[in-house]
């Protein structure tokens, strides 16, 4: 029988998961999948060290047993990703340079000479359309940028924010057998198969897709994370799981793109400068984007971000689902979670109720006011009315944004002034969030902000009023952004795609929502757990109590007056608790 030399055979023993050991004689040419059934054979080889002599040993009597897989590789910090692919891809990246010159750069061209033309640009809604069409063109990193992009009012024409918001990153999936591959180098057998088993995918985007798999029953169940509480462990041996799986690839593809846009980033600030009236410092925002984006490929920094915030926000917010993290079958690019049954916030506007746009509202409340980590990818593919229990369902914490301790409290205290009317206490909110530098004209701005937050908070629970007022604060609001150059925080883009995406939801649901009303008992509860705030709150309350009593019906008043002296009750309390020593 001929034998392989030592120096040529495998040098390990496989792990224990998917040990996989090949009797090569005639008369026992099977394959064991689990090496316990061997019984002492595999004792005494879990014990002997993997030597090629153990090895050569081994093969005398027929036994082959198969090399460990390597370790998966862990994902490199943005920084060195893009100093090797300086490096070490020169040709790759000077091929994705010239293909990003040619869809982008007759794009720009056009649109420049358009924009200098005597009495206005003629064709900007035909230019913004091209520029949506190349940049999805280009792929999931050119995506995502204008995507972020689209709430930028500051930066980009009407027309541009409009095409930037109809961006889509869905795309064909990508073969299972690579999703197979990937899994069982990183995680094993037994969830390649049950991806294998489940035949294709159920959603795929430019970053990834995801498998609806049966596993077995295991540290977590099906029902868990309803607001909070974890249902007690079932009787049922199997259970559903969603598996986020990577493309393969994408982080070299994304660190190459990412040397491309830092590359021009200096040529669009300059462009920026020229023709839209803002202080925005082009290469700062890019590296931040960059950065988030890089992060949303770490599987294992979504799964702790998800259950932090799972764990601090469902028990407080009512109504709300996030999914629980299975660790055993997640690792850097592979993301298992608990399966929540429930159907896209936007399938049905009918379906869609007060008690669901207030979930929302609340949730984000308490992400930037308390929690200080926002969800910052908030469409309405990641909300999920769930079925059954009716409950908003929040998925996919790859993208997160984190807003400072210091803006925090500004913002409470920014949407307590909001609903007293004191706007000028409004506005020094907004200062020391930085979105007006120190030394703004306050006799210019705050006449056109008081007459916007004025007209927006007086709408109340009527959509239709806000949509109209919006409609028509619409052209002050883009006049004061360029004129009084707004220093947008990082996070700002998070926050108004999930105010304007609750707002959609709402007004295609013709629900009767105060978005308001929604946020101003979490801003509450933030100023009164800070103890240099306590007294500011507790001369807030009469002239609140008086504002809203005025707007309520009469038949409302004196269960408003009976909540109020509650209230005071509470923030006297509070106040003797602070005082004492």
């Amino acid at each position: 029988m001929h034998r392989m030399p030592f120096w040529t055979t495998p040098c390990g023993l496989d792990d224990p998961f998917t040990r996989s050991v090949k009797c090569s004689a005639p008369s026992q040419g099977q394959t064991v999948k689990d090496a316990s059934k061997l019984g002492c054979l595999d004792g005494c080889l879990s014990g002997i060290k993997a030597t090629p002599i153990v090895h050569r040993l081994l093969g005398c009597v027929g036994v082959v047993v198969k090399p460990p897989a390597p370790p998966p590789k862990k994902l490199q910090d943005l920084a060195t990703a893009c100093q090797e692919a300086k490096a070490g891809k020169t040709f790759s990246l000077v091929r994705r340079s010239a293909t990003v010159a040619g869809r982008l750069l007759p794009v720009i061209v056009c649109g420049t000479a358009d924009a200098l033309r005597p009495g206005g640009p003629r064709h900007a809604a035909r230019n913004a359309r091209r520029l949506r069409l190349a940049l999805e063109s280009l792929g999931p990193a050119f995506v995502k940028l204008g995507q972020a992009l689209a709430s930028r009012e500051d930066v980009l024409s009407e027309e541009i924010a409009a095409e930037l918001r109809k961006l889509c990153d869905d795309v064909p999936p990508f073969p299972c057998q690579d999703a197979v591959q990937l899994i069982r180098e990183q995680l094993g057998e037994e969830l390649a198969l049950a991806v294998q088993a489940s035949g294709k995918a159920v959603a795929a985007a430019s970053l990834g897709q995801v498998y609806r798999v049966w596993l077995p029953a295991g540290p977590i169940n099906v029902g868990a994370t309803r607001s909070g509480r974890h249902s007690s462990s079932g009787s049922e041996p199997m259970q559903e799981f969603a598996v986020k799986v990577q493309r393969p690839g994408l982080d070299i593809a994304l660190a190459v793109d990412v040397v491309i846009l830092q590359n021009v980033s200096s040529l669009i600030g300059r462009l920026i400068a020229k023709f839209c009236a803002t202080r925005l410092d082009t290469v700062k925002v890019l590296n931040a984007w960059a950065q988030t984006l890089w992060h949303e490929l770490d599987y294992v920094r979504e799964a702790d971000t998800m259950d932090s915030i799972r764990e601090k926000l469902c028990g407080r917010v009512p109504g709300l689902v996030i999914p629980q993290v299975s660790r055993r079958f997640s690792s850097q690019r592979v993301l298992t979670t608990s399966w929540i049954e429930g159907v896209k916030i936007t399938t049905d506007p009918r379906q869609v109720k007060n008690c669901h746009i207030l979930t929302g509202v609340r949730a984000y409340a308490f992400m930037i006011l308390e929690l200080g980590v926002v969800h910052a990818d908030p469409h309405a593919g990641n909300l999920l009315l769930t079925i059954p229990g009716n409950e908003v369902c929040l998925l996919d914490f790859g993208m997160v944004v984190e807003v400072p301790e210091s803006h925090r409290q500004a913002w409470a205290s920014c949407i307590v002034h909001l609903v007293q009317g004191d706007y000028e206490a409004v506005l020094d909110s907004l200062i020391q969030i930085g979105f007006f530098p120190g030394d703004c004209p306050r006799d210019e701005v705050l006449p056109v902000m008081s007459k916007i937050w004025a007209e927006l908070v007086a709408c109340g629970s009527d959509t239709q009023r806000r949509k109209d007022a919006v409609r028509v604060c619409y052209d002050e609001i883009r006049i004061l952004v360029r004129t009084f150059k707004f220093d947008l925080p990082d996070y700002y883009v998070a926050l108004v795609r999930a105010l304007l995406t609750l707002e959609g939801i709402a007004l295609s649901a013709d629900c009767d929502f105060d978005i308001f009303q929604a946020a101003f008992p979490v801003a509450l509860d933030s100023l009164m757990a800070s103890r240099g705030k306590r007294h500011e709150v507790c001369l807030l309350v009469k002239p609140l109590i008086s504002a809203l009593l005025q707007r309520l019906p009469a038949a409302h008043r004196r269960v408003a007056i009976t909540s109020a002296v509650a209230v005071a009750a509470i923030l006297f309390s509070s106040l003797l608790r602070a005082s004492e020593p």
